[in-house]
């Protein structure tokens, strides 16, 4: 069951979806079995794989879904240099069009040593994160993604972290946004501004600032999947506008993503751009 209910009722239409499970397949498993169709990717970490937020791939799936097929290459715990080891199966669907979100882990692993040795250990990293590895990394992704592909790229903005649009949360961010920014510039690939329309959702600062810990994921994973309860009565309870555990987006800032991705997605499909046929 989704958090995205639609309007009407609709006929059912095509989908690149795996029997069984409520999200669109991941890239392997579509890569074994493309349709011939055009498609999207949309590549990232938990942001975008769905497990621990709305799924927001799905309703662009379902929105694309008369034109193109649409993939989910997100991972949860990815950061960007996990996204480039993986890269292979996101080369091998041969996208029309790829989205990036990825940077929130790498931002999370500068918080604390606590936070470094957790990934380290967890994402078997080389070497312990820095703001300048995931420039190098992303720099890789993209150059491979046009070397490798025919697809039109748009790396995204990364949301703001702590519900917050001041502070120390986001002065956090704030670089690694920055680095998106000079990474697309160089090599001539929008940013879908992500940041910009989630924080433009943000009034009022928490009544308890998040406290940069991974105590409120856990308790919004047991309010969800436990007690079944909705992403946006788990972000209000814990105090939050956007997000359910000061990192992870609720309905109404997942489905801004989601339109972000349409309206780029639709771009690209549009007779003569790249990536299409």
């Amino acid at each position: 069951m989704t958090d995205y209910a639609p309007a009407d009722s609709q006929p059912p239409r095509r989908t690149a979806r795996d029997k069984g499970f409520p999200k669109p397949i991941g890239p392997r498993r579509y890569a074994a079995r493309r349709s011939g169709r055009p498609v999207l990717v949309c590549a990232g970490d938990s942001i975008t794989h769905g497990s621990m937020t709305p799924n927001w791939v799905t309703r662009v799936a379902d929105t694309m879904a008369p034109t193109m097929d649409t993939v989910n290459a997100g991972f949860t715990g990815d950061l960007a240099w996990n996204l480039l080891s993986r890269l292979d199966d996101v080369i091998a669907c041969r996208p029309a069009a790829v989205t990036v979100l990825i940077g929130t882990n790498d931002a999370l692993a500068q918080i604390s040593p606590a936070w470094c040795d957790g990934y380290m250990k967890a994402q078997h990293l080389p070497q312990r994160p820095t703001a300048q590895w995931y420039e190098e990394n992303l720099r890789k992704i993209v150059h491979r993604l046009q070397s490798e592909t025919t697809a039109a790229v748009a790396l995204m903005s990364l949301p703001p972290m702590g519900d917050t649009t001041k502070g120390r949360w986001h002065d956090h961010v704030a670089p690694y946004n920055a680095i998106v920014g000079a990474v697309a510039t160089r090599a001539g690939v929008p940013v879908l501004p992500v940041h910009d329309h989630i924080a433009g959702l943000i009034t009022d600062e928490p009544p308890t600032p998040w406290d940069g810990t991974k105590k409120l994921m856990g308790a919004a994973l047991a309010r969800r999947f436990l007690l079944r309860r909705s992403w946006d009565a788990i972000a209000r309870r814990h105090g939050f506008t956007t997000t359910t555990d000061g990192v992870h987006m609720n309905t109404t800032a997942a489905a801004r993503i989601a339109t972000l991705v349409e309206q780029f997605a639709t771009t690209v499909m549009e007779p003569g751009k790249t990536g299409t046929s």
